[in-house]
């Protein structure tokens, strides 16, 4: 009998719905018909079925159903150990012990249920402090590690695998709203400490899934290696911050630094509007609301119209995409309140670049000239890997709007823009050169990392130079 010992409940176990065909087995001279049904869940020594009809504690069934990319069918002979309802007199889960398999053995059926199962998948992305887990086509489950792509010791995902894999944890609403759009994004919480933020989409017919790991615990603007000047842009009361980078630069862990600083030290109502909700904020002084689009509102923009009718002092947009959701910001701003969001955009002068350019040409002097009036300031970050090979740390940089700088921005002449944040280190302004330059000065970065990320080569040739010098 193969349902011996505690080992079958530490055994990996994926929820499913595999279908299946079953009969009892009775003596009887009688030819059995299969019934159909389907699998709840399965690990290597047993299965949970769901059924129409009672099968009583310690009667034996036999199964036929396929693993996907098994490619083979599998016959099984088990002892029902578990009865319990689903519905009044109708829906029944079954509990089902394998006594003996056929088509394949107890090993090749854990070994394909390790690589179905996602819990045992985002553990070890956990484990392996993987910024990101890749499930894919044809390729086995991939772990993104400081920076580096680290395929798991497995076999290559089918289509059938991965639709699968994947499916398992979404609800049948998530399901729906996949396979009419094409995309999903949510966050998704295997338990208490580790928190996903899941994007599921279509490549050449295969459903596929990207896994970015998120901190259960938000770390303080101090804590995360930040500059002051953010600090300082989060005590303000009125205007627009920008945070700025690439994707996985930790811009949303910025906003939510942010957003925990205002939360811990001033009464205010602050409503994020996030895609999906990734950092979850508890009310301290502030009374924080969290609405993710999708779920909670119908999109960015909507949500933000509603937003000014619901008493804010602080307004987060987890991301500005579009000229209308870019619009109704800056109206929120003039009219009072702060304003936090992020953007795709390598450097300051980029993000005012991409936000004047969401608009129509005969609207963009008129934005240039609100943007003057209501941008507090600009920070841009990357995330570059540490010398010792252990972590990430952060480079930044920074642009406060002074005087300045409104007149180069109301004349839209950005391009300016870059002398004003070299020459403003009185404000706390700094390139991302100088940020650079510093981390490698410190022994923080290689000569090979600060040399990928910095621009300019000349300059840190300088330094590198001076550094060996002293």
């Amino acid at each position: 009998m193969l349902w011996e010992g505690p080992e079958n409940r530490r055994s990996p176990r994926i929820r499913s719905k595999i279908f299946v065909r079953y009969h009892r087995l009775i003596d009887s001279s009688m030819p059995l018909e299969y019934r159909k049904s389907f699998i709840r869940n399965i690990n290597a020594f047993g299965l949970l079925l769901e059924t129409d009809e009672v099968l009583p504690i310690g009667s034996e069934i036999k199964l036929l159903f396929t693993l996907p990319g098994l490619g083979k069918e599998i016959m099984a002979i088990g002892r029902v150990v578990h009865l319990e309802e689903l519905d009044f007199n109708t829906r029944y889960q079954v509990g089902v012990a394998f006594q003996k398999l056929e088509g394949v053995d107890q090993e090749e059926i854990k070994k394909r249920i390790e690589m179905m199962d996602i819990l045992h998948l985002l553990h070890l992305a956990h484990e392996n402090k993987a910024s990101d887990l890749h499930l894919t086509y044809g390729r086995p489950p991939i772990l993104r590690v400081f920076g580096r792509l680290q395929p798991l010791d497995m076999e290559d995902l089918g289509s059938e695998e991965l639709q699968t894999l994947i499916y398992s944890i979404l609800t049948e609403e998530q399901i729906r709203r996949f396979e009419k759009w094409k995309e999903l994004d949510f966050a998704f919480s295997p338990n208490p400490h580790i928190r996903f933020r899941v994007n599921v989409h279509l490549q050449r017919g295969n459903v596929e899934a990207v896994f970015r790991t998120i901190r259960p615990d938000i770390r303080s603007i101090a804590e995360l290696g930040l500059p002051s000047v953010v600090a300082d842009l989060a005590e303000k009361r009125k205007g627009i911050v920008i945070i700025a980078g690439p994707t996985g630069s930790g811009k949303t862990t910025t906003l939510a630094a942010m957003v925990d600083k205002i939360n811990r030290e001033r009464e205010a109502v602050i409503i994020c509007l996030e895609n999906p909700i990734e950092c979850l904020h508890t009310n301290i002084k502030s009374i924080v609301k969290q609405r993710e689009i999708g779920t909670d509102t119908i999109s960015f923009s909507t949500a933000l119209r509603y937003a000014l009718r619901q008493d804010p002092d602080v307004i987060l947009i987890g991301e500005l995409q579009d000229a209308e959701s870019a619009s109704v910001a800056i109206t929120a701003a003039e009219t009072g309140h702060l304003v936090l969001t992020s953007m795709h955009a390598p450097d300051c002068v980029q993000v005012l670049d991409r936000l004047i350019g969401m608009f129509p040409s005969h609207q963009r002097n008129q934005i240039s000239m609100q943007l003057s009036n209501c941008l507090l300031g600009i920070v841009a970050q990357a995330l570059l890997p540490r010398k010792s090979g252990e972590d990430r740390v952060v480079a930044t940089e920074a642009l406060i709007v002074t005087e300045a700088a409104r007149s180069i921005i109301r004349e839209n002449n950005t391009v300016q823009l870059r002398s004003i944040i070299e020459t403003g280190g009185r404000y706390k302004m700094h390139t991302m050169q100088d940020s650079i330059r510093k981390l490698y000065n410190r022994g923080i970065i290689s000569l090979e990392v600060a040399k990928e990320f910095c621009t300019d080569l000349d300059m840190l040739a300088e330094y590198a130079t001076d550094k060996v010098n002293h």
